[in-house]
């Protein structure tokens, strides 16, 4: 008999023996890999190498009798001059996982600009704003040149709750500006400074949650409101 013949049987038994053995045994584990759930928003805004001269300008930015009686998210930039910038980021994450990740990384550069102010008047306002309002409530006005103004959010939710990890990073720059406030003379025209005024006048009263909020005036100002919410447990 061929020595391959007489094998078979052995192999066929073998077969078999391991077949009945799987059958008696427990099934072996194998984990399944933990789910993640990520949200990110990732901006950056510059403003430079920027040549501004202003004449006898007048900026007006305002948010006046805004987002009374709000609720939820609410985020706004009022910007009135030149090369001013805004923005608003919001990450609002729900998640049934084992671990849970929201952020959001912001930065703002403001570097290298040159404004000459004659005789030039500047007014943000925020008057009578954010009142009875609940919920996260952010705010920016600004007047003037290269201001910046950004505003963050992050909420997360993991009803699991075995992990997570809720972050804003946020960088703002200024260097190397030139401003000059000149009064304004000449021809038909008494000396006028320069004026920059900012006011903040019966706003955010009786509100509740998080409100936050920046009135710029001027030159090469930046403001940043950055809310961080995090819960284990699903709201």
């Amino acid at each position: 008999m061929k020595p391959t013949m007489a094998l078979k049987p052995l192999a066929f038994a073998l077969a078999a023996l391991m077949a009945v053995a799987a059958q008696a045994s427990p099934p072996s584990y194998h984990p399944q890999p933990p789910t993640v759930a990520a949200a990110a928003a990732n901006d950056g805004q510059s403003n430079h190498g920027n040549v501004v001269i202003n004449d006898k300008t007048e900026n007006n930015a305002s948010a006046n009798e805004s987002y009374n009686h709000s609720s939820g998210v609410a985020n706004g930039n009022v910007l009135s001059g030149d090369n001013n910038q805004g923005k608003n980021d919001v990450v609002v994450q729900s998640a049934d996982a084992d671990f849970v990740f929201a952020s959001v990384n912001s930065a703002q550069s403001n570097t290298g600009n040159l404004v000459i102010n004659s005789g030039t008047k500047n007014n943000a306002s925020l008057n009578d704003s954010g009142n009875n309002a609940s919920g996260i409530i952010q705010l920016n006005a600004a007047a003037g040149t290269s201001n910046q103004a950004s505003n963050s959010t992050v909420v997360q939710s993991n009803k699991a709750g075995n992990g997570g990890l809720a972050t804003v990073n946020g960088t703002q720059e200024v260097s190397s500006n030139l401003t000059l406030n000149i009064a304004a003379s000449g021809h038909g025209w008494s000396t006028k400074p320069v004026v920059n005024n900012a006011s903040v006048n019966s706003s955010m009263n009786y509100s509740s949650g998080v409100s936050n909020s920046n009135v710029l005036s001027g030159s090469n100002n930046q403001g940043q409101n950055n809310v961080v919410v995090q819960s284990t447990t699903r709201f």
